[in-house]
């Protein structure tokens, strides 16, 4: 295949990031697209923001130390690809799978601790501890009183039997959609590589790249924090340069 494609694909590739974390509106053909709604529809956009980071910080590391333990090597680029999609395909399905089950993990614990205040229902400290997970959802905005009303409704329904819990197809969705984001994580930052004959200006893309990748994550989250973007997507920026120094020229 062309270059010209190569550079397509990383194209596409970056815009559906920007897309995916927010940053400004891009095209519907690329938002639309299966993996796009898929990752929109079974994510917050923090989730995004925190997958995609760890994708691009992990390939980044991997190909670094692999082009330092191989230097000289010509076929460099193949193997740089097939390793850093062995380690972000590798922790795509850890952070997937452990997504799914702790979150089943705390689905059960919140529903033993409603049955238990269902059971007891003037228990201070069961009222206590479920307002406490109400404060870590959207009912935080709400004032101690209206919060203290909804503990009372939750009190006021009958116990029930708490069977046993498995992953259902809505989970599987949202495994997928994490595991997506650490795979397609790793072309921007490896194509360069793998196309590119000359290995200096290959690697100056990818280093570009990568910090391209890093400066935009970072002003994503000062723009959702409120934050100076400026400042952060610098922070960011520098923190990559740190990490493409050490991992690239000091084999980590």
């Amino acid at each position: 295949m062309s270059d010209l494609f190569w550079i397509a694909i990383i194209l596409i590739i970056i815009v559906m990031i920007i897309g995916l974390i927010g940053v400004r509106r891009v095209p519907n053909k690329i938002l639309n697209g299966g993996i796009a709604r898929l990752i929109l529809k079974n994510t917050t956009v923090g989730d995004r923001l925190c997958e995609i980071f760890y994708g691009v910080a992990m390939v980044t590391v991997v190909s670094g130390m692999v082009n330092y333990g191989l230097s000289g090597n010509k076929d460099l680029g193949p193997t740089l690809l097939f390793i850093a999609l062995g380690v972000n395909i590798t922790w795509g399905i850890i952070d997937g799978a452990t997504s799914v089950y702790g979150g089943l993990v705390d689905e059960a614990e919140e529903d033993r601790l409603v049955n238990s205040l269902r059971t007891e229902k003037n228990n201070q400290e069961q009222r206590g501890n479920i307002a406490e997970i109400l404060e870590g959802t959207i009912l935080r905005s709400i004032s101690d009183e209206d919060r203290s009303r909804v503990v009372d409704i939750v009190a006021a329904g009958k116990p029930e039997k708490v069977g046993s819990y498995g992953a259902s197809g809505d989970d599987f969705q949202m495994f997928m959609a994490i595991f997506l984001m650490d795979f397609i994580t790793v072309f921007p930052v490896i194509i360069p590589l793998y196309i590119i004959d000359d290995p200096q200006k290959a690697l100056d893309w990818s280093h570009l790249i990568a910090i391209l990748l890093f400066v935009i994550i970072g002003m994503t989250w000062a723009k959702y924090l409120n934050k100076n973007i400026i400042k952060a997507g610098l922070s960011l920026g520098v923190l990559a340069i740190v990490t493409i120094s050490v991992t690239y020229y000091f084999g980590w």
